[in-house]
């Protein structure tokens, strides 16, 4: 082989690895947008909370045992819905990290400490809350002048069905439309 060869081969050879090393894996998550109606449907409660604390514990859903994290959150209204009768609540969303093992599942709603938001809540028998349609039944509030107005939670993976979904409808809403529209959906 000739030491042009050589050099050409060689340094193609590190134009490709430079390239493996400097690209990060791609990731998407995609999921069936539900309607307004879908989400006030599935949900007992529409409430606003803030998150005060959370834990991480193991979980058997769906006959596996997961890691969940256990959010709990101080119930500071309601939306629509019923009432939850409770003054916090213990909320669960898939994931997190706990003796040094840690599971992601991606388009969880991400409740942060101390943010307050709006999420509608499934919940089940055994009175365990959890985010009726992962992030899409999450929407953090951002205070504009006297009032606040509904964000898209962080972890919102990619909707189908977007013009139809519940989160096009309720993201830059101020949080009296909401309750307008949770009302109208619930009278359907």
């Amino acid at each position: 082989m000739s030491t042009i060869a050589r050099r050409t081969l060689l340094g193609s050879l590190a134009l490709a690895s430079a390239g493996t090393l400097l690209t990060r894996p791609a990731a998407a998550t995609l999921v069936c947008g539900m309607s307004i109606d879908e989400l006030v449907g599935r949900s007992q409660h529409a409430v606003l909370v803030t998150p005060v604390g959370s834990h991480c514990l193991r979980a058997k859903i769906g006959g596996r045992t997961m890691i969940v994290t256990e959010i709990q959150v101080r119930v500071e209204g309601v939306v629509g819905l019923t009432s939850p009768g409770e003054s916090e609540l213990a909320v669960r969303s898939l994931g997190g990290q706990l003796a040094g093992s840690g599971e992601l599942v991606h388009g969880q709603a991400e409740l942060q400490p101390g943010q307050l938001c709006v999420v509608f809540l499934e919940r089940m028998p055994d009175g365990i809350c959890w985010v009726t349609g992962m992030a899409q039944g999450h929407y953090p509030l951002e205070r504009n002048g006297a009032s606040f107005v509904l964000r898209a939670s962080p972890e919102l993976p990619t909707i189908r069905d977007w013009e139809q979904s519940a989160v096009k409808r309720l993201v830059g809403a101020r949080l009296s439309e909401a309750e307008r529209l949770v009302a109208s959906a619930r009278a359907r």
